[in-house]
Parts: C-alpha cells; structure tokens; sequence
C-alpha cells in the first residue's frame, strides 16, 4: 500500500474541498506545480492530480497546468476530471500520464471511451464515488441508480477494469477517518483498490494497513497532508 497524495486544481489553484462542495473551498498557497514538486521531493510514489473544473464542466479545463506537473515530475502520475471521450485520455497518456481515472462517462456514456478501455488495460482506474454508497457524478452534483456493487462488476467483467478508486464522499474532505467498512466490501468483490476519503492521519494508515488485504493497493491523502497532520516521509519509511 502506498501513499498517494493529492493534487487538486480549481481556478488555476491547489484547493481541498469539503464534501465535493465546490463552495466549501480551502486554497493553498502552494500552487499545483509546487504541492506536486514538494510531495515528490517527500518521497511522494504517485500522485493523483484532480481537474475540478473539468469535472463540473466536462471538459479538460487545467489540462496545460497537468501537463507541466507531468513533464514536472519523474513519478508516476494518476489523472481525473473532466476526461469524457477517447481524444482526452490519449492526449494525457501522450503527455505522460502513466494511469487515467475515469469516472462520470463510465456511467454516462461509456462507448465515447471504449477504444481507450480496451487500448490500455491496467492503466484506466475507474473512479467510484459514494454518498451513502449511492453513487455520484459529474462533480458529485448527480447521482445515477446504479447499486456500486453492480457497477463494480460490469466495468470489471464486460470492460476489463481491475483496478478501482473508492471515495466515501461523506469524508472527503473532513478529516474524520476512512470506512474501512466499505473498503472490505469492495476488496471482496476481488478488484483492485485505492482508498479516497477521510484520511486524518497516522492513525488511519496503519487502520488500512492492518486490514491486510492484498488488494488494496493505495490510499489518497489530502488535507491531512496539507494542513501538516500528516508526515509523508515518516509514514513512508513506516509503510
């Protein structure tokens, strides 16, 4: 299990949300470029870089700041946000993104990425995000009627999907610890996983890592590393 710290962009700016609320924003003074560099200099394995705005509008709005992040960087870099047909996920894979996370579109319109499916298995993570284990999308401001488990197993049997980010959306954000519930559920559905959401802390990696499953593979870590409650370098040499 590594940690995955993340680099989230609205406006230009490093940003944590609150919940998925756009209007419950906290800005860092470090830019995007500068939190990606400082994490890798901490011994950062990969980074998850977010596209808020493109995940509210659709379309990959800060993909020039990614691109430097990309190019930035000598680890391998995760994208999401805003990626909605195959076009996209080649143009970050040209750019050097080493993995794609793809979200809304699986559950809006999965044909305008079924090349980039087939094309790159193992390097297209789907992002499931949860509310109650209801999933939503498009900037967590839909939900769609889907039961996760259900989703779970079509993407991985009818698509090839093996590997899978969970974020528990009531957390995110909040500091208050990870559902560690919902990550055994979904590591007995037998994909891999990278955990989102709720990390505050020491204390929640080593609640992940006595889980001991196999299967999960990361966790993504923001406002805990952000606001100093969490030493990346000392929970490395930890792990």
């Amino acid at each position: 299990m590594i940690i995955i710290p993340a680099v989230d962009i609205l406006g230009s700016k490093c940003v944590r949300l609150s919940m998925g609320d756009y209007d419950a924003k906290k800005i860092y003074e470090l830019s995007p470029l500068e939190a990606a560099l400082n994490w890798q200099k901490l011994g950062a394995k990969r980074l998850h870089l977010v596209d808020l705005d493109g995940a509210k509008s659709g379309n990959p709005e800060n993909a020039g700041i990614i691109k430097d992040i990309i190019k930035s960087v000598n680890i391998p870099v995760e994208v999401g946000g805003g990626i909605r047909d195959d076009e996209t996920v080649e143009n970050y894979f040209n750019a050097g993104a080493s993995y794609i996370v793809l979200g809304s579109i699986l559950f809006k319109n999965i044909e305008s990425v079924r090349r980039s499916l087939l094309k790159n298995k193992g390097k297209i993570i789907a992002g499931i995000d949860l509310y109650d284990e209801k999933i939503a999308v498009s900037g967590w401001k839909e939900f769609v009627e889907v039961p996760f488990a259900e989703a779970v197993k079509m993407f991985k049997n009818e698509y090839g999907i093996e590997n899978f980010i969970i974020t528990d959306i009531k957390k995110d954000g909040m500091l208050s610890g990870v559902n560690t519930e919902l990550i055994l559920k979904v590591a007995r559905m037998g994909v891999e996983i990278i955990a989102s959401g709720g990390v505050s802390g020491l204390s929640d990696i080593i609640r992940l890592k006595e889980l001991n499953l196999p299967l999960l593979k990361g966790v993504i870590v923001g406002k805990a590393l952000y606001d100093g409650k969490m030493d990346l370098k000392a929970v490395n040499e930890m792990l």
